[in-house]
């Protein structure tokens, strides 16, 4: 359970929260059904073989083996698709045919979920099937703004993110900025003015926590209490509460990518418990249906960020029920859902990770864990305040406030701003500050929007012409089995051994030999201070 300001969170009462259990049905299955729904059958202008490629969603495919369910254990079982009939009506399909595959049931227990679930994940004709992680608290522990002066995790590195360096270029206009949680005070006297929204769902647990997470990122430029990384960043919220008594993380996900634009930064403020392990609070994307939704909102442009929870688990040794290491990156089973996760490290610099946070090579960044000073707290009030918020909950936002930052600074300058991808990239950039030992902590680096914003622009001041990039793709052995060379400053190329090669793009061979055939028409015609720049732009992008 987390804490702040040393008091330990009330438990939510759940016990209005019917279990639900979370099915994937294949492929193969929904095809075969619209066989058998359609044998022979065919539309206007529709081939024979066009048939067999349709798939049904996965309540038609579950639907008869409910019903016998129902039957043989004399027990309700309410089937429904991942995403509620209500919301698709309401939202529209859009994106989410991934999610055809999915459907939702809900029972009357806690022991009757588990049994369904085991009981459908044996089937041939599912891929996965687990109870859905309930309500969990989420993953806390322990200018003119009269607070502003308590915030540290403001200030420049190696101690903060450098925010109010960066405040000088942006402050966060031109971005969306949702939060995903449980509850909030959207009335409180330093956010009432942000005008910030609900997406869906119900505002209905841990109050104080969601207050303190928007205070971080986007608490008002006023005279009052402290000022978010970024005020000016257009803020709203989306509850994993879909109504007082469902709950669904997956769906939240779901329904705030819907309402945002490519760019926008997504907060997973949640953790959860993976059904029959004794591992405690783990990163909400062990869920399948949660990673597909981040998957989803990220290959539509948006950056996510996400608790990595409060467990003190490694997550490189953590396995699914199937003994699969999802978070171990590089192993076999390791999947990327793109999210930026996030641990959590002392407010002392240099930062050790704390105790209470999971940890391991998934972990992208860190940032405080401890001694926040923000918006809530405990309660609900619209004045509360407190300078003991933390845990990964309280790390998590500040990586996010310097998402938005990096975001509607590029925004700004180019009119458009990054894609998840290099968002993701520049924030676990060597550039930042490392925790006080990263062998040992393993929890990624804290942003530092100077080194960033700096290095940004040195890039572009040292730009180079698309085409001599090729060449230099060549010169450095990169696409070819040639020996390439290293840049060493004050020498110069220095040859280096053929396996020096990058792995992206390996087996691209027309690729190869575009770059090859335009490469050579720059052969021989650059100066030594054309080939200086070369070797500086090669190191400034591919050497962090």
């Amino acid at each position: 359970m987390g804490m702040i300001d040393g008091k330990e969170l009330d438990a939510v009462d759940a016990s209005d929260v019917r279990p639900r259990v979370v099915v994937k049905v294949t492929d193969a299955a929904r095809r075969e059904r619209a066989l058998k729904e359609r044998p022979g059958e065919r539309r206007a202008g529709e081939r024979e073989d066009d048939i067999g490629r349709e798939l049904v969603d996965a309540v038609a495919v579950l639907g008869d083996v409910i019903a016998e369910y129902q039957r043989r254990v004399a027990g309700e079982a309410y089937l429904e698709p991942m995403v509620g009939r209500d919301e698709q009506e309401r939202l529209g399909r859009g994106r989410r045919a991934r999610f055809d595959g999915y459907a939702a049931i809900t029972v009357r227990d806690e022991a009757s979920a588990a049994e369904l679930a085991k009981e459908l994940d044996a089937r041939d004709d599912v891929e996965t099937a687990y109870v859905e992680g309930g309500p969990t608290p989420p993953p806390v522990n322990a200018g003119d703004d009269p607070r502003s002066g308590n915030q540290g995790y403001l200030d420049a590195a190696p101690d903060g993110i450098d925010a109010r360096w960066a405040w000088g270029a942006t402050d966060g206009t031109g971005i969306g900025f949702v939060d995903l949680e449980q509850g909030w005070t959207l009335s409180h006297e330093d956010l009432a003015a942000a005008g910030i929204t609900i997406i869906s769902g119900v505002s209905q647990a841990y109050h104080g926590h969601g207050t303190a997470v928007l205070g971080e990122v986007v608490a008002v430029d006023n005279t009052k209490g402290g000022v978010g990384i970024a005020p000016a960043a257009s803020a709203r919220v989306v509850s994993q509460f879909r109504t007082s008594t469902t709950y669904s993380t997956a769906a939240a996900i779901i329904s705030a990518a819907d309402a945002m634009s490519p760019g926008d930064v997504l907060l997973l403020e949640a953790q959860t418990t993976a059904a029959g392990s004794s591992t405690s609070y783990l990163p909400v994307e062990v869920e399948q249906a949660v990673f597909d939704a981040i998957r989803d909102a990220v290959d539509a442009g948006i950056v996510v960020v996400e608790a990595a929870g409060n467990g003190g688990n490694d997550l490189d040794d953590w396995t699914d029920a199937s003994g699969r290491h999802l978070l171990k990156v590089g192993d076999a089973d390791y999947r990327d859902s793109g999210a930026i996760m996030v641990g959590a490290g002392s407010s002392a610099a240099p930062h050790s990770r704390l105790s209470f946070s999971n940890h391991g090579s998934r972990i992208d960044c860190y940032a405080w864990g401890q001694n926040i000073d923000t918006t809530g707290g405990s309660g609900n009030g619209t004045t509360d305040y407190t300078s003991g918020f933390g845990g990964t909950s309280g790390a998590s936002p500040i990586v996010t406030g310097a998402a938005v930052l990096l975001q509607s600074w590029r925004k700004a300058r180019k009119g458009h701003p990054f894609d998840p991808a290099t968002v993701r990239s520049w924030l676990t950039s060597s550039l930042n500050t490392p925790s006080a030992n990263p062998a040992t902590d393993r929890i990624g680096v804290m942003p530092d929007l100077r080194a960033i914003f700096d290095r940004i622009e040195k890039n572009e001041r040292f730009r180079i012409d698309r085409r001599y990039l090729l060449w230099v793709y060549i010169l450095f052995g990169i696409v070819n089995d040639a020996p390439g060379v290293i840049w060493v400053p004050g020498k110069g190329p220095v040859p280096v051994d053929p396996d020096w090669r990058s792995q992206s793009l390996r087996g691209r061979r027309e690729l190869v030999a575009a770059i090859a055939k335009e490469a050579r028409a720059f052969d021989g015609r650059l100066t030594p201070k054309q080939l200086d720049r070369i070797g500086e732009e090669v190191f400034t992008r591919f050497g962090r």
